[in-house]
């Protein structure tokens, strides 16, 4: 879940629950208020037509009395008046709205069913000891009414009104007032969220997505990204630090890439020594000293891979010795100098009359060997008497020993 979805998260929840709880608050308010003025006109109706039954009822003119109600209960319909009810001091009706029939006994007009009847009703036997108005909210089959009762007086107690009154119109008030509340409060709601969204985009997801996005394109290797927030809040003292630490590192990369760079040139310069070195090596492990010739051991190496190939293809080869005849005398002669030039001569000698295949090595002393690759016994031959021809031909600086190639 990303940070614009979680943020927009939070704003819905908590501009929602503040929403809600502003709404039950109001609600719950207008239901006070509502409640309140229907008890102040409840109040006011029957402690008006309080006076005139007080008369009645002191004078013991029940059916006056019972005129009086019914009256007041056809005038109070429009005050959605379910019943009202004229108690005297006992708690015992004398007088009531019900509109079934009436039957006339002792000279007395009533409801059949309730007149004489006693309530004893707990509300209503608190009611009867009270001086002053009470109420009560209850259910009459399903209905929600207010039930009040004020106390019939005029010098003495002469008994109590009880009415209740429907409901039904103030809960649709407040049921119209609760709509109108709930599309305002999703109006508001959603206007709120979107405010604070852009404030809360502007502040604080648009810079923390900038400092993701430049830490993206470092962690690829762009070490030259950088985050570029005005902003001089905590965020934006984070944007700055997140810059000096991206600052540091391609410093810091920098300085390890050029070391790199310093040590592998060195690295390559010892690699081009040590190769050179180890050619050098295997140079001075392959070649005579004197003569630059192949040395002994690896004229011997080479003619033992020559021996094992030829044993499998059939190859042929030929292998020419040469010694230098009277060497010793010679070199006793004229020093051991001019024995090692007579030498170092021979040897320029053979490697310029050979092909570029043949092997020429240094046998030992003033014995040379010659290894005439894919060469039979009779070019071998031919071979061999034109070396032992050229070296004849040459002339000797010094005293000239004879000389014999073979």
């Amino acid at each position: 879940m990303g940070l614009r979805l979680k943020l927009g998260l939070t704003v819905a929840v908590f501009v929602t629950t503040v929403l809600l709880t502003v709404s039950f608050l109001r609600v719950r308010s207008e239901r006070l208020i509502y409640e309140a003025e229907m008890q102040n006109r409840g109040q006011t109706l029957l402690e008006g037509f309080a006076i005139p039954c007080a008369v009645a009822m002191a004078n013991n003119e029940i059916t006056t009395l019972d005129n009086y109600v019914h009256a007041f209960g056809e005038a109070a319909n429009r005050m959605d008046l379910r019943y009202l009810t004229a108690l005297d001091v006992e708690g015992k009706v004398v007088a009531n709205t019900d509109q079934g029939s009436f039957a006339k006994g002792n000279g007395l007009l009533a409801s059949k069913g309730e007149y004489g009847r006693v309530l004893g009703d707990p509300f209503t036997r608190a009611a009867i000891q009270a001086d002053l108005p009470t109420h009560q909210f209850a259910l009459l089959d399903g209905e929600r009414l207010l039930e009040m009762t004020v106390p019939v007086k005029s010098g003495l107690r002469w008994g109590t009104l009880k009415a209740g009154f429907s409901m039904a119109a103030v809960e649709r008030e407040i049921a119209v007032g609760r709509n109108r509340a709930i599309i305002a409060d999703v109006a508001i709601t959603v206007g709120m969220m979107l405010i604070a969204y852009f404030i809360l985009s502007l502040l604080v997801v648009n810079p923390v997505m900038a400092m993701e996005e430049m830490a993206r394109r470092f962690g690829g290797g762009d070490l030259r990204a950088r985050v570029d927030l005005k902003q001089k809040d905590e965020i934006g003292l984070l944007a700055t630090q997140l810059n000096a630490m991206a600052q540091q590192i391609q410093d810091y990369t920098g300085s390890l890439e050029r070391l790199v760079q310093a040590r592998t040139a060195e690295l390559a310069e010892t690699n081009i020594k040590l190769v050179a070195a180890n050619e050098q090596l295997d140079k001075l492990a392959k070649t005579d000293g004197l003569t630059g010739l192949f040395n002994r051991r690896h004229f011997m190496e080479t003619l033992d891979f020559e021996i094992r190939r030829g044993s499998r293809s059939r190859r042929q080869f030929t292998l020419v010795l040469v010694d230098v005849d009277h060497f010793k005398h010679y070199n006793d002669t004229n020093g051991h100098t001019a024995g090692d030039e007579l030498l170092q001569r021979l040897s320029s000698l053979l490697q310029l009359n050979l092909r570029s295949i043949d092997v020429v090595a240094r046998y030992g002393g003033e014995e040379f060997v010659v290894l005439l690759l894919d060469t039979g016994p009779e070019e071998g031959y031919r071979t061999a008497v034109k070396l032992q021809q050229v070296v004849a031909a040459q002339p000797c600086p010094s005293r000239r020993p004879s000389r014999r190639g073979s």
